[in-house]
């Protein structure tokens, strides 16, 4: 709260802190999505899909696809020789984007030695440590939204994305961390190893950024496809409330009762959906869940529709723009 004079009044009329206060003192939890860090750090979510449905042959009579999933399911079940299986459809996946981040780097003037140097090391390293070896991510000083996140006193950072490109973040704002993926399944639990023991709590300095649909070391933790997220959503309702069961840290679960900074999400998307109903709605939380930053094209009635939705069904607040510009207008001055 800000400084108060002795001759102001100090009453707090509204009973509570404001979202933005509770920002400041790092009592809410963001949930960043996979399109956020596309379109900020990965030259474009739409530039990513286009290139990813020409490479699977996406047939053009089907119109432009409106999201990975769909473009996934047609690669998955188009007629070839030897049906492609989850696991070598998760690698070829994570190898496209390799091939993108490549082609990014060679647009922007990337040397031919680095490019070089990390073709060499393609096979052996994961998207984000191919990252790495062509310089990326590339924050813009510190008003960049992730870095804006990062220095922000967050004990906990929930992701879709797969790339540990919040924790190159966190890097920058000078904070340690420890990284955790949602083992969803009985043979994630069996084969990943966890980052969170007995004695860790989430703070301030050593925040937890878990990754909620997979990691990309961890190929078969990826959720992709339909079906991927359908057994997902499963998994993590039927083992609620049982910590020998469920595929979700108790630490985790409570954080979806705090107040939530969820950015980036389409409402149409699989990965809000399930993330919707498999933790947020579950979460026991049921007024102001906080504030949900929505993309959408400027149509007053869809808007409308949406934001009425949000309030009465979903309990969030309605912020219309991207990460960056949510960023930029509220973290910053948070």
């Amino acid at each position: 709260m800000p400084l108060i004079e002795d001759d102001d009044s100090p009453t707090l009329d509204t009973g509570r802190l404001t979202f933005r206060e509770r920002l400041r003192t790092g009592r809410a939890v963001p949930i960043v999505s996979n399109r956020a860090i596309y379109d900020r750090l990965l030259g474009g979510y739409e530039p990513f899909l286009a290139s990813y449905a020409r490479y699977v042959k996406y047939p053009l009579p089907l119109g432009q696809p409106d999201s990975l999933v769909t473009v996934v399911k047609y690669h998955k079940h188009r007629p070839r020789e030897k049906p492609l299986t989850d696991q070598a459809l998760k690698f070829d996946y994570l190898n496209h984007v390799k091939n993108h981040l490549y082609r990014l780097a060679k647009a922007d003037g990337v040397d031919q030695d680095t490019l070089d140097g990390a073709e060499a090391e393609m096979d052996r390293v994961s998207v984000s440590e191919f990252a790495h070896r062509l310089s990326y991510p590339r924050f813009t000083g510190q008003d960049d939204p992730l870095l804006l996140l990062a220095n922000r006193p967050f004990k906990t950072i929930l992701t879709t994305s797969p790339f540990t490109f919040i924790e190159d973040a966190l890097r920058r704002a000078g904070k340690a961390w420890r990284t955790e993926v949602c083992r969803w399944t009985k043979g994630l639990k069996d084969t990943i190893p966890t980052a969170i023991d007995d004695h860790y709590q989430p703070n301030d300095g050593e925040p937890l950024v878990y990754h909620l649909l997979g990691l990309d070391r961890y190929v078969d933790s990826l959720v992709l496809t339909e079906d991927d997220y359908l057994d997902y959503l499963g998994n993590l309702c039927e083992g609620q409330g049982d910590q020998s069961k469920d595929y979700v840290p108790a630490l985790v679960r409570r954080a979806f009762s705090d107040d939530l900074l969820v950015l980036g999400f389409s409402l149409d998307s699989w990965a809000f959906r399930v993330l919707y109903a498999g933790l947020i709605k579950r979460s026991g939380k049921a007024e102001d869940r906080g504030v949900c930053t929505i993309q959408l094209p400027d149509s007053p009635d869809e808007r409308s529709f949406l934001e009425d939705y949000m309030a009465r069904e979903a309990k969030f607040q309605v912020f219309w723009g991207s990460l960056t510009e949510y960023a930029q207008t509220e973290l910053r001055g948070a």
